[in-house]
Order: structure tokens, then sequence, then C-alpha cells
């Protein structure tokens, strides 16, 4: 973007513009003071501080907000008792924050910063509880009235690099959440985010919405890594990873990986041959899932699939009732098999693909598939 002579007395004149001083709140009303360009409670603020609240007591956790414009959600994390810290690429957001916490009595870390290419600096005391994001979605007309010409380019910018998925990728990567903590996001539909949050084994849902007169849909969706305290193991070689977790005394969620399977089985026993190269798991599921055996087979496949697309391996499709296809033959398949111990019913799923015989991830190397 290229800027004149006018962008910058713009710039200046909304740096000289006063405060202004609001009140806003969820169940209890605070004074807020918002410098030029800082992002002012709204409606969207609202209903994240909604979905916060619902969590409950924060009980000196930590927690940390991203893009925190005028510290309008950490002070409701405070009030909760989170321990917060935040972060945001204006500097005058920055100010906002850390003025409007103190005022209300509470002490607060807010860098400079936030989720992009720069690193992490912004996170210097991760691991979190919760992460919370109210991301920018506004558009540029919306945004004109509190935004100058400088902040503006950056937004425009960092839309390009999205940096929702910048986020999910520096969480696994960094090791930002806890294994048991939260991430809040709000964010127009982003059927992509929610791929990519799947593909960094985090699970996902969406916890409220509103819709705008103009037909603008906001959402605010979780996301979590599932099953935190159940076992996750890795072996060279076993006989079945489907056989090892129905004998396990493992709590459902459990999952297992082999590299090398000796008595891999499909369907009515039959043999299936796990070389070196394939992919071979097993997970326990809830005993008490209404779904059917035939459906779960058919969801996971539909996963697999999804998985390997993101490889750019799009020559895929299922074969009732468990099998997964390529232009080259058969690539893997999905066994669901259950057992009963006494009055307890154990379900365990199975999944193999064979990576090493498509020519496609064999050329890529299937790093993390």
């Amino acid at each position: 973007m290229y800027f004149d002579e006018s962008d910058t007395i713009k710039e200046i004149e909304l740096l000289n513009r006063e405060s202004k001083s609001i009140v806003w709140g969820v169940h209890q009303q605070h004074h807020f003071i918002i410098p030029p360009t800082v992002y002012p409670p709204r409606e969207d603020t609202t209903l994240l501080a909604n979905e916060i609240t619902k969590l409950g007591p924060g009980k000196g956790r930590k927690a940390l907000e991203i893009g925190s414009g005028s510290g309008a959600l950490s002070l409701i994390m405070s009030q909760l008792g989170w321990k917060v810290e935040a972060c945001d690429i204006n500097p005058y957001a920055v100010m906002s924050t850390n003025y409007n916490l103190k005022n209300a009595g509470f002490e607060i870390v807010c860098r400079e910063g936030g989720p992009g290419p720069d690193g992490i600096q912004w996170a210097a005391n991760a691991p979190y509880d919760l992460i919370v994001w109210n991301t920018p979605y506004l558009s540029s007309e919306d945004n004109a009235n509190h935004l100058g010409p400088l902040e503006e380019a950056a937004l425009s910018a960092n839309r390009d690099i999205n940096l929702t998925e910048i986020l999910i990728h520096q969480i696994n990567k960094h090791h930002l959440l806890s294994r048991n903590g939260l991430l809040l996001m709000l964010h127009q539909q982003n059927h992509t985010l929610l791929d990519i949050a799947s593909l960094n084994r985090m699970a996902s849902r969406k916890c409220s919405r509103k819709v705008f007169d103009d037909g603008e849909e906001i959402q605010v969706t979780c996301f979590w890594y599932p099953w935190h305290n159940s076992l996750i193991e890795h072996v060279e070689s076993v006989g079945s990873t489907n056989q090892a977790l129905l004998e396990t005394q493992e709590k459902f969620g459990s999952h297992m990986t082999a590299k090398t399977q000796t008595m891999g089985r499909g369907r009515y026993q039959r043999t299936w041959l796990s070389p070196s190269g394939s992919y071979s798991g097993s997970w326990i599921l809830h005993p008490e899932l209404s779904i059917s055996p035939g459906l779960i087979q058919i969801f996971a496949g539909m996963c697999v699939i999804r998985c390997l697309k993101s490889f750019e391996v799009n020559d895929l499709h299922q074969k009732w009732p468990n099998d997964i296809f390529s232009d080259e033959g058969k690539i893997g398949g999905i066994l669901v098999e259950s057992q009963s111990i006494g009055n307890q019913m154990k379900v365990v799923l199975g999944i193999g693909v064979n990576l090493s015989s498509h020519m496609s991830l064999n050329e890529k190397g299937y790093p993390h598939v």
C-alpha cells in the first residue's frame, strides 16, 4: 500500500483526538478510557465475554488475551479469577489495556505484538490454560472511524497471511496451550480454520453466533485437545493395535499407533498387511456411543480422506463399508471392534493406511500424516 502526505496528516489527526470514556460490562458495568485507534467493546465483545463467563472461576489459572484493544475481555477474566496476560499490535491498545485494568484494581502484563511470522515474544509465559482472541474481521469501511492508515495497512497485510491459521500452528509448535486448555476465538465463518485445527490434533465446537442485519455472521468457536488425560502410545511393532487396546485397562480416548503390525486384520478376520511406512492406529471409543459401527467407519473414512487431501492427494473415495481407494487401488481400511468384559463393553476404532503404496504420498514423504 502506498502512503502519501494526506495519509500522514490523517494519522496525526487521529492520534491527536481526545480519548473517549465509555461504560461496558456483562454482569457489572465498568468505565473504560478508549484512546484513538483502539477498538472499543462492542456486540462481538459481549458475545465472547458471555462464553468466557460460562467457564466459571479461573482459580488462578493462566489466561492470555490476543488483540486486547481496550482490555475489556481481560477485565472480565480478571474478575473471574484468571491470572491474565494480554497482547496487541497497537501500542495505544497496550497502553489502554494496562490503564483500564489498573483503574479497575487488577494487575496485568500487556505486551506489544501478536500472532504472525515474527516469533512468540507476546506469549512469553506459555503454556496458558485459556487463550482468547476476538479476531480482526471488520471491513475497511467499518474500521475507517477508528483505525489510522498505518494500522489499516498492517491489518490488511495480516488478512493475506491469515493470522488465525498461523495461531493454530504456533499453539502446537510452541506449546502455547496447556493439554487441558481452551482456545476461544471469535471469527467469521471459516471452514478452512476448522480443518487446520483438526490437522493440528485439536477438536472444535461452535459455542455461539450472532447474525447482523446485513446478513453478516460471526461466531465463537472453542478449540481444545481431546482426551488430554488419555494414553497416547507409539510403538515400533505390535500384533494388532485394535487387539492391544481391547486387552488394555486404559479408558476411552486412549490411542495407539505402530510402525508395523504383525497380525493386522480387516473384516471377517482377513489379514491386513502393514509394511514399514504404513500408518496403523487405534482408539478406544466411548462405550455408550449412539452411532452404529457402520456409520462410525464411514465418518472415520471421511476424516482419513480429508486428512490425505490436505497433502494434495485428491483421487480418493470410499467403498462400503470400510475401504478407502485411490486410482492406484486400495490404500486404507477402517475397522470397528468390540469386546464384552463382564458388564463392561469396550469399543475400538482401527485405521490402517498403506502410505507407501500411493505414489503422490511417497513422493511428498508424508511427514505429518
